[in-house]
């Protein structure tokens, strides 16, 4: 094809070398067209379906706007179209690339031909390619998608303990604390049903691209834990775990344990101190100086003294618990330390620390002690006429409640709830826990890259076991982000936080809701502190 517009300047179309070319001669009399008169005369020449060089035609413009001569130049070509075929890392999908001709032929046959050659022979979206063929040009568009594996459910672990409340013999109703109101021990027989093992369900392979298997994630076969002591599959359901054992159970991981009860008349220096993976019954006292530290509950028939008790589960003293105060100016007193990851229930209480994952129960007085519980404290809960806190701290997430906060002699006494005392110590273990994960998450990554460079490495399962283990940490990673989110989010529960006094609050007392602080600068008569409006009110019973 050739076109001349006006006389003194043509283009020449090579159809053997797809050349286009550029010709300009001067004439006297004839204006010399500018670059928008070139783009024009190629629109009417028809030779836009070609690919035009824009530099190349600016440039053949600058040219001729002062030649005295003839010049020609070549300005563009005949195209063919082009394409791309990428395919991802793990051959699970194929994208495509079309670049339609210009004046050349489109390229439908070898994208078809390409795609065989590549061995793309699954998951094939058909309707998508033919349209992308038709009209020419796409630009990575999905052609081919493999199918994910359908990855296994574990096996499922269902506790099937009831919970029952058992009154305790050894107290008497004539008792100042009614225990039979306060204490919950959940005792089982041999026999009885613990736990439900559901097996786990296999997973389905899923095929890449290539019709290669691409295999669902294994899903480890577990059985009951082996630390269930005490208790054994069912002979007649292997899946049923029942107790082997009377006593007391305790949920771990994927299994139970009891554990058995065992009596003791004191806890002094005939014993020594006490360290057992269980429940303890101490018909006595125990002695000051002494360390009781178990797994499960602990009942002590007698009181406390500036011992230290830690349990796993309850705490529950027939008598008090008495620390010892200064005997000389100067000298710290020593006081009684009882821990308890449940609940702790005592007569009274005097120089203690008490901490409670649960609550503490008193029936009479708090005297001089700091006490901490993760949802309440309840002082005088069955004695109207005793139930104080007087002097040092008492800490619960959502409820304190006494018949009276301080004393006449205006000791100082803080009362504080709103937040839980032991939230922010799970959230830094959460975060510290979160750190190893994470820590673990790029070895196996760096181990994974490693492979990659060093292919023979990773044969003999190595590398598949590298890339479950990154698939496993990377999910342990995200729950512990969002447990941490969680905890974060429940660091305050102020609104529904109270402190209630049956009959009095005395002056000296500091309350505290939250970061908000009350001082009671005169005596008061009952009531409930709560936030409204994100300040202390105090109002009727």
């Amino acid at each position: 094809m050739e076109q001349t517009s006006p006389q003194s300047l043509s283009f020449n179309f090579d159809r053997v070398s797809g050349e286009l070319v550029a010709a300009f001669t001067p004439v006297a009399g004839v204006q010399v067209p500018n670059l928008v008169i070139l783009k024009q005369t190629l629109a009417d020449g028809g030779f836009t379906k070609l690919y035009i060089d824009e530099a190349a035609l600016g440039d053949f413009a600058a040219k001729i706007a002062g030649a005295k001569e003839a010049h020609s130049q070549k300005i563009g070509e005949r195209r063919d179209g082009e394409f791309l075929i990428e395919i991802s890392d793990d051959l699970m999908e194929a994208y495509l690339t079309l670049v339609p001709p210009q004046g050349g032929r489109a390229r439908a046959v070898e994208v078809v031909n390409e795609i065989r050659a590549q061995g793309i022979t699954q998951g094939i979206l058909h309707e998508k390619l033919r349209g992308a063929l038709a009209t020419g040009h796409c630009s990575k568009l999905l052609i081919a998608r493999g199918e994910d594996p359908v990855q296994g459910e574990h096996a499922r672990f269902e506790a099937l303990l009831d919970q029952k409340e058992e009154e305790l013999s050894e107290i008497d109703d004539d008792a100042v604390v009614h225990y039979a109101d306060l204490g919950h021990l959940l005792l089982i027989n041999v026999g009885d049903p613990l736990m439900r093992r559901t097996p786990p369900v296999p997973g389905v392979n899923g095929v890449n691209i290539k019709g290669q298997v691409v295999p669902a994630l294994p899903v480890p076969d577990l059985g009951f834990n082996k630390d269930c002591v005490g208790a054994e599959p069912s002979k007649d359901d292997p899946d049923l775990l029942v107790a082997a054992i009377a006593g007391q159970p305790q949920l771990i991981t994927n299994g139970v344990k009891i554990n058995p009860i065992v009596e003791i008349e004191d806890v002094d220096l005939s014993t020594g101190n006490v360290e057992f993976s269980g429940t303890v019954k101490i018909k006595g006292d125990v002695k000051t100086g002494m360390r009781l530290r178990v797994s499960g509950d602990v009942f002590v028939g007698g009181t406390v003294e500036a011992a230290e008790i830690i349990a796993g589960g309850n705490i529950t003293v027939k008598g008090g618990i008495i620390g010892h105060a200064e005997t000389q100016p100067g000298m710290a007193s020593i006081v009684a330390k009882v821990k308890a990851e449940g609940s702790v229930q005592a007569l009274f209480a005097e120089s203690a620390h008490i901490e409670a994952g649960d609550s503490i129960m008193l029936a009479g007085n708090a005297r001089q002690c700091e006490m901490l519980a993760g949802n309440e404290i309840l002082v005088g809960k069955t004695n109207p006429k005793l139930g104080q806190i007087i002097g040092g701290r008492a800490q619960a997430t959502m409820l304190i409640k006494a018949v009276a906060f301080g004393s006449s002699s205006a000791a100082t006494t803080k009362i504080q709830v709103g937040l839980d005392p032991y939230l922010e110590e799970k959230l830094r273990a959460k975060e510290q826990e979160f750190q190893r994960k994470l820590d673990d998450l790029n070895r196996v990554i760096k181990q994974l890259a490693h492979y990659k460079q060093n292919p023979e490495k990773a044969r003999n399962g190595a590398g598949e076991e590298a890339e479950l283990n990154r698939k496993l940490l990377a999910q342990e990673v995200k729950d512990l982000v969002a447990e941490q989110n969680a905890m974060k989010e429940d660091l305050v529960a102020a609104e529904s936080a109270r402190i209630v006094a049956v009959k009095t609050v005395y002056e000296g007392v500091e309350m505290r809701i939250a970061k908000q602080v009350w001082q009671v600068l005169s005596d008061l008569g009952g009531g409930t502190a709560q936030l409204q409006g994100g300040k202390i009110s105090f109002g009727g019973k």
